[in-house]
C-alpha cells in the first residue's frame, strides 16, 4: 500500500459513514389499521384468491367453448359445401341424361337476393343465422327459368272435367181413395173370399161324395 492511499484511507472511510447516515431512515411509522388487516385477513386474502382463479378458469372455460363452436361452425360448413357439390353433380347428371341436346344444367347459381348474416351468442350457445330474401327452393332443385323463344306457343291446360250434379229423387205421388170406394174395395174383397170359399166347399165335397161311391161299389 502506497502512502496516498494510507493518507486518504480514513478519509474514504469517514465519507461513507457521511453517506450511510444520510440513507439511513430516520423513523419506522406502522400504520395500525394496515397492521390490523394484514393479521387479520387471511381468511379474506383466501377467499379473494380463490375468486380470482375461478374467474380466470371461467375465462377459459369461454375461450374454449368459442374455440370449438368456431371449429364446428367451420366444420358445418364444409359438410355443407361438400353436400351442395355432391347435389350439383347429381342434379347435372340428371339433367343432361334428360336434355341431352340442351345446354348443360348451371347448377346451383347465386341469385341476386339479399343476405345478411346474423349471430345470437348467450353463455353457452353461439349461432350464425343466414337470412335469404326472395328465395325460390325451385331454383335449386329445377334451376333458373330458361328463356323462352317468341315462337313457341304455350299449350293452355287441358279442361277439368265438371262433376255432373246429383239427381234428385222423384217425389212419389200417394192416392188417397175416396170413402165410396174404400167401401166398395172391402165388398170386392168379401166376395172374391166367398168364392174361393165355395169352390173350396164343393171340391171338398166332390171328393167326399167320390169316397162314398167307391165304398157303396166295394
Amino acid at each position: 500500500m502506497d502512502n496516498l492511499a494510507s493518507l486518504t484511507r480514513s478519509h474514504t472511510i469517514l465519507a461513507a459513514k457521511k453517506r450511510s447516515r444520510r440513507q439511513q431512515i430516520p423513523e419506522i411509522v406502522f400504520d395500525d389499521s394496515k397492521r390490523r388487516d394484514f393479521l387479520t385477513g387471511f381468511h379474506k386474502r383466501k377467499l379473494a384468491k380463490a375468486d380470482a382463479a375461478r374467474k380466470r378458469a371461467q375465462e377459459r372455460d369461454k375461450q374454449l367453448q368459442a374455440e370449438a363452436r368456431r371449429e364446428q361452425r367451420r366444420a358445418l360448413r364444409e359438410k355443407a359445401i361438400e353436400n351442395a357439390t355432391k347435389i350439383e353433380g347429381e342434379y347435372a347428371a340428371v339433367y343432361g341424361s334428360h336434355n341431352e341436346e340442351e345446354e348443360e344444367w348451371p347448377g346451383i347459381t347465386p341469385t341476386t337476393s339479399k343476405q345478411r348474416d346474423e349471430e345470437y351468442e348467450d353463455e353457452e350457445v353461439l349461432a350464425t343465422v343466414t337470412v335469404v330474401e326472395d328465395f325460390d327452393p325451385d331454383t335449386i332443385l329445377h334451376g333458373p327459368p330458361r328463356p323462352t323463344s317468341p315462337t313457341s306457343k304455350a299449350v293452355p291446360p287441358p279442361p277439368i272435367p265438371k262433376p255432373a250434379p246429383p239427381k234428385k229423387p222423384k217425389a212419389q205421388k200417394i192416392r188417397y181413395q175416396t170413402k165410396g170406394a174404400r167401401t166398395a174395395d172391402r165388398r170386392k174383397q168379401l166376395v172374391r173370399k166367398n168364392e174361393k170359399a165355395e169352390r173350396a166347399g164343393g171340391k171338398a165335397s166332390r171328393e167326399r161324395s167320390s169316397k162314398n161311391t167307391r165304398k157303396s161299389r166295394k
